[in-house]
């Protein structure tokens, strides 16, 4: 069975008055209709009660049933994740993480097989608000029947090995958190090196039979976020990720061009093995 999915961070780009000042819903439907995804996890979807008629309609002439919850956070003011299936779905249920996160999980159909889809958005603050939030996901994971499975989203954590992610870790980092005065971007830096620690993805990969469909750890996020639209759109790390089971083979993995939010869309084309049963 062959399958496209996309994991996009859009920054709210769906609705109107987003987070970011550099796209229109228009921009964010255009992206739906290029892609062609079977599914889709947008982890900041925006506010879904501005979301107007027009875009809803247009997500639904393009074959799409959305999946949606509302954070719980009092900085995220009504914005929440969404999941988008050109696929049948079957069930659906929240994963709580905390009192105001959750995770969202689908489980679609196609051949006669189903396929859990789990869309994520992890905090953005400290690792261990995201170790904390991990150690639910696993425990779910493990919970469940075994079924082949997706889990994808804005994770806000770095492999730690990485080259962005030891000198977001040492020196330079340390340096530039009491250099800079622009107070965004000192939270910026302050945040990144608490993403670079590494140890939520190492958690989740030794702790679960989900592997990381990039071995080659493309990176996916730049600083040019609403309110430091004068940073280069230069990809610097890779914070958003698509894990599979093993049933799951990787046909063609990409990171699309900056489309007008600080996330690059992740586009993957997979075959699932068939069921044994």
């Amino acid at each position: 069975m062959n399958l496209r999915v996309m994991s996009w961070n859009a920054e709210g780009m769906f609705v109107e008055g987003s987070m970011t000042r550099r796209a229109s819903p228009d921009d964010a439907l255009a992206v739906l209709r290029e892609v062609g995804a079977d599914i889709v996890v947008v982890p900041e979807f925006g506010v879904f009660e501005r979301m107007s008629e027009k875009t809803s309609s247009a997500i639904a002439a393009l074959g799409y049933t959305m999946e949606q919850f509302v954070y719980g956070d009092e900085r995220g003011h009504g914005t929440g994740l969404a999941i988008l299936s050109r696929l049948p779905i079957e069930s659906r249920q929240r994963i709580a993480m905390n009192e105001f996160k959750s995770a969202l999980e689908v489980v679609v159909a196609r051949e006669h097989q189903n396929i859990r889809i789990i869309g994520v958005h992890l905090d953005d603050r400290t690792e261990a608000g995201r170790l904390a939030e991990a150690e639910q996901l696993v425990a779910h994971i493990g919970s469940r029947k075994p079924l082949p499975t997706l889990m994808m989203g804005d994770f806000n954590a770095m492999d730690g090995s990485t080259f962005f992610a030891r000198i977001a870790r040492g020196i330079c980092g340390n340096i530039a958190g009491q250099i800079v005065r622009n107070e965004q971007l000192s939270s910026v830096v302050s945040r990144v090196r608490e993403m670079a620690l590494g140890t939520t993805i190492r958690y989740i990969e030794s702790q679960t039979h989900l592997r990381n469909l990039d071995p080659k750890l493309r990176r996916t996020i730049s600083a040019k976020q609403r309110g430091l639209e004068w940073l280069p759109a230069i990809r610097l790390a890779k914070i958003d990720w698509v894990f599979g089971s093993p049933e799951v083979a990787v046909k063609r993995y990409r990171v699309l061009r900056d489309v007008g939010s600080d996330h690059r869309p992740i586009v993957v084309d997979i075959e699932i093995a068939p069921s044994k049963e």
